[in-house]
């Protein structure tokens, strides 16, 4: 059973966290370190606290406290020059039964990694830093044996998430996963109304199944969340209202808020942005309402989080990047170009190689910047597929100019450049 926290004994929790890691850090301590520190944790504190297994988390994407994964994450941000990534979303395969419109993935090509390339890639994308991890297809549960294979090769260090539409889940499956530390699953659910979901998705009856999977991955005691697009349109509908009363009825801790980007299948869907302001309004004005309701789930919103007075935009492996099937190494899901692929480099020179584009966060969000000029390029050179080749991302970023940093990670220096 997952709880929440919020007022005066979220604050305890914060102070506590604040205490532990003063103490664990003692030998690095300094009135820059604290300032950092202190400035990182507060930026989570609009956040509401889930609680499982007595673990806390602050944020989605951040590994629970006090678990190995949390304090990686903190030495990854606080110890190293240049910091290290948190986050990594990594789609294992292409494979879905599923037909939703908004698929970034729907125009990637190319053969599906080997489970020796993920085995290898697993010690990799971890010795570069990243603690939380976010498995996804596709639908992993369709190369079940591949993604087991994949676990296997996780440490304590990383917190493990997958992602998944509910089809092709077993409670046998979910007893597996449970001995292999999944921690939790992110289960799509794109309206309260069953007949909207399952024409969206493509799918009868994959709105009980969405329902069915989240139920029963919270009775088997794993961390669950509800991933919602929410569509300009579902404001008058009063989508999220009904989606938070489920995901309370189903004993969710998160609902997650994607707002509808400019990728895979809609990158060429201009009409995404006329309205984009109201939408983005209306979710950062959700995101600090339900998470002052201690008796809902936690409302996560990338709208929110990527604000200009938060993180901004992160991707590039500043704090997140994703990886697709084929083995493309990008930016961000929602940006359809490639540093390499790992059947021709090994990932640290492709990681490298990307880090050195994004080498700061900034303001402006990459995904709704970069997306008209990638579907022009994409237009102009006659390509069909995403995400670009290196060949070509390599000709487009050259012509890209740096953006606004983030000043929270200005203030605190972390990603200063000599």
């Amino acid at each position: 059973m997952q709880t929440s926290k919020t007022g005066l004994s979220k604050t305890v929790i914060y102070v506590r966290i604040a205490l532990h890691v003063v103490w664990k850090y003692r030998r690095h301590l300094s009135i820059r370190f604290l300032y950092r520190a202190a400035r990182l944790l507060w930026a989570f504190y609009d956040n509401k606290i889930i609680v499982r297994n007595h673990t806390y988390k602050l944020h989605l994407y951040l590994p629970a406290y006090p678990t190995p994964a949390f304090f990686k994450a903190v030495e990854g941000k606080l110890l190293y020059r240049p910091p290290k990534p948190i986050s990594m979303v990594w789609g294992i395969t292409k494979a879905c039964s599923y037909k939703c419109p908004h698929c970034y993935q729907r125009l990637d090509k190319g053969t599906d990694l080997p489970a020796d390339k993920l085995k290898e890639t697993v010690h990799a994308i971890s010795k570069a830093g990243v603690s939380f991890l976010n498995i996804e297809g596709g639908d992993a549960f369709l190369m079940f044996d591949k993604l087991c294979t994949l676990l296997d090769a996780t440490t304590s260090d990383m917190e493990v998430w997958i992602n998944t539409t509910g089809a092709h889940v077993t409670r046998e499956k979910l007893a597996i996963l449970k001995e292999k530390n999944v921690y939790g699953f992110m289960v799509s659910l794109h309206s309260a109304d069953a007949k909207v979901h399952d024409d969206f998705v493509g799918i009868p009856g994959a709105f009980k199944q969405a329902k069915d999977t989240l139920a029963l991955c919270s009775k088997m005691g794993f961390g669950t969340a509800i991933n919602t697009v929410l569509q300009y349109k579902d404001i008058q509908n009063h989508t999220l209202e009904q989606i938070m009363d489920i995901a309370n009825r189903l004993h969710c801790g998160f609902v997650q808020l994607i707002h509808p980007k400019r990728a895979g299948k809609w990158l060429s869907n201009t009409a995404l942005y006329e309205q984009d302001k109201d939408l983005i309004a209306y979710v950062k004005h959700a995101y600090y309402q339900y998470n002052k309701k201690p008796q809902l789930p936690a409302l996560p919103a990338q709208a929110e989080e990527e604000d200009v007075k938060r993180f901004g935009c992160t991707a590039g492996g500043v704090d997140r990047f994703y990886i697709g099937a084929s083995g493309e190494v990008q930016p961000c899901e929602f940006l359809n170009i490639s540093f390499g692929n790992l059947t021709q480099e090994p990932f640290e020179v492709i990681f490298k190689r990307m880090r050195a584009a994004f080498p700061t966060p900034f303001v402006e969000w990459a995904c709704e910047k970069r997306a008209p000029q990638i579907y022009a390029f994409m237009q102009q050179h006659n390509i069909s597929q995403t995400p670009l080749p290196y060949e070509y991302t390599r000709e487009l970023v050259a012509g890209w100019t740096d953006g606004t940093p983030t000043p929270i990670y200005k203030k605190i220096g972390i990603y200063e450049q000599n």
